[in-house]
């Protein structure tokens, strides 16, 4: 298992995970619930995401969190979150997380995709259809613009 921490306002915060040939993982949350991960037969990819609290909004950040994943942009999350209006929902969000909704499920989506590209066998094409991009060169060009370089030639850099 590799770990990569980083300072973070004066704290070390674990920020990744890359958990390979784990044969089970167990979580154990605070409500005393536990949670088993096992592999399955096809030996897919498990990503398992920490994300930090920051904030005193427990419910809210609780909410956006479990709803995240599925959200396909701000307003459905908005609306899974129980919010009518965008721009309440956007404020509460500057609130709890520091940044706008957009900016952090894009930020969240681009580390996934860095996880994929570094970690898996998936072509670049693949991971731009799973992650829903128009096509290929929109995924390029925002991974090119955040990480400073192509996801191919990234993926080539981490190989060597």
């Amino acid at each position: 298992m590799d770990i990569a921490k980083t300072k973070n306002r004066g704290q070390d915060q674990v920020r990744k995970y890359l958990l390979t040939d784990v044969e089970s993982c167990t979580f154990t949350f605070s409500d005393g619930l536990k949670s088993k991960v096992l592999p399955s037969p096809d030996k897919e990819i498990v990503l398992v995401k920490l994300i930090p609290r920051a904030s005193k909004s427990k419910k809210f950040e609780d909410s956006v969190l479990k709803n995240f994943m599925t959200a396909k942009n701000v307003n459905e999350l908005a609306q899974m979150c129980r919010y009518e209006c965008v721009r309440t929902f956007t404020r509460h969000f500057k609130k709890s997380f520091g940044e706008t909704p957009y900016q952090w499920m894009l930020d969240r989506k681009m580390e996934e995709i860095q996880s994929l590209v570094l970690n898996s066998d998936m072509t670049i094409t693949e991971i731009a259809k799973m992650y829903e991009f128009k096509n290929v060169s929109h995924l390029v060009n925002a991974y090119s613009k955040r990480y400073g370089v192509s996801p191919h030639k990234n993926r080539l850099s981490s190989a060597i």
